[in-house]
């Protein structure tokens, strides 16, 4: 009976931790406003948990809100970024910014994150 009870406490915090965790993949094409010219990234979220806290890119530890990371403050993409050539809002605040600070191989690599 004790290790019934000890199983279900250890499945119980990991899917408590799982829910925390966010999922795994996003899909970054909510934050375009049209058709974008590359694919939309598919945003490796589990990849980025591995390897940073979740405050280096959200306001607070619970996620939600993200950071702008070169003015400071919070940044809302969602539907807000406009198809242009190459470049556009979220790679000058937020992608880039954490990239080339974390010195990220091909941080600036259309296709590291516009995967076809």
């Amino acid at each position: 009976m004790k290790k019934l009870i000890v199983a279900m406490v250890i499945v119980c915090f990991a899917v408590a931790a799982a829910i925390a965790a966010g999922p795994a993949k996003i899909d970054l094409k909510t934050w375009v406003a049209g058709e974008p010219s590359k694919p939309a990234v598919q945003f490796p979220h589990d990849v980025h948990q591995a390897k940073n806290q979740c405050t280096d890119c959200h306001i607070t530890a619970e996620g939600g809100a993200l950071k702008n990371l070169k003015a400071g403050g919070e940044a809302n993409f969602k539907g807000a970024i406009k198809v242009k050539a190459t470049k556009n809002d979220a790679h000058d605040t937020f992608c880039w910014e954490c990239h080339v600070a974390k010195k990220v191989p091909q941080g600036k690599s259309c296709n590291k994150c516009h995967a076809k």
